[in-house]
């Protein structure tokens, strides 16, 4: 059984691995991949083993495994899917090394923070309602349930990692079903993904998502950038004196208005921004 884990804290798991290695290399000599026994082999206590993995290691961990000379490297990495976003030195091993990525915490460790951060969980509600739309013109006999959840689980699937998702209800099932899930796969764009990559995380942090806009000065004098309420049409100074050849860039989103003049204000200049949260758009002041 080895020595004692607490006489070498930062290593113990080696000894671990050893014992679980043993387990799945007898299983792999007694089994076929499809859990037959192999001819000549008794049954006995049968244990299927299809993989071995672990759970939540840090990536110099993972280097001593798949580095350290172990005659079966981890099969399966689970984790907080937190690290898909925040965690890309780890995430680049387990793919430069085919291990598999399951995360868990991904319903309460993304919607949860959805009123601290509205406009990121309003790209999920419009993905969904598109989304359904989508999928209900394809067959109209079919409509699924999809929602935020729904959506943020395409995602997982769509960049190739598992969840294993919990329901506290029917409606939660049907949402998270592997159906409703194939159902919208074919219809996600690479636009919609480039806003769930800033939506999700954002989300995960409880801050919110935005455009990025830029304003490059083309005239000969200078310029200021001024938001103008979408209410009330009032204009507010946002922007520095952005000088000729110069760019500078603001926060926002989408459906927003900027004004842009000269010193005098002999020239006024609006702009409306298209992009969608995680695009970038670039204006250019000019006559």
């Amino acid at each position: 059984a080895g020595p004692p884990p607490h006489l070498n804290k930062a290593g113990a798991f080696l000894g671990s691995w050893k014992a679980m290695e043993e387990v799945y290399l007898d299983h792999s000599r007694k089994f076929t991949r499809s859990g037959k026994l192999r001819r000549g082999e008794s049954d006995g206590q049968r244990v299927i083993v299809s993989s071995i993995g672990v759970s939540n290691f840090g990536l110099e961990d993972m280097k001593k495994l798949v580095l350290g000379g172990s005659h079966v490297p981890p099969q399966i990495y689970q984790g907080n899917s937190w690290l898909v976003f925040h965690d890309p030195l780890l995430m680049n091993f387990l793919e430069e090394h085919r291990i598999f990525f399951q995360a868990y915490n991904v319903m309460d460790g993304i919607l949860q923070k959805r009123n601290d951060a509205p406009a990121a969980h309003h790209v999920l509600s419009n993905l969904s309602r598109e989304l359904t739309a989508a999928v209900y013109y394809e067959d109209k006999e079919y409509t699924p349930m999809i929602s935020e959840a729904t959506v943020v689980l395409a995602y997982f699937s769509r960049s190739s990692f598992g969840v294993i998702p919990r329901a506290a209800s029917s409606s939660h099932q049907q949402e998270n079903s592997s159906k409703a899930v194939s159902a919208i796969l074919p219809h996600l764009t690479d636009s919609h993904i480039r806003q769930l990559k800033t939506a999700i995380p954002a989300l995960m942090k409880g801050e919110d998502a935005h455009t990025s806009v830029a304003f490059m000065n083309a005239l000969e004098s200078s310029i200021q950038i001024h938001w103008v309420h979408p209410e009330t049409n009032e204009e507010f100074l946002v922007s520095n004196i952005i000088n000729p050849g110069s760019v500078e860039k603001q926060r926002s989103h989408q459906g927003h208005m900027f004004v842009a003049y000269d010193p005098d204000r002999t020239v006024r200049k609006e702009f409306v921004v298209g992009a969608a949260y995680g695009e970038d758009e670039f204006f250019t002041v000019e006559l």
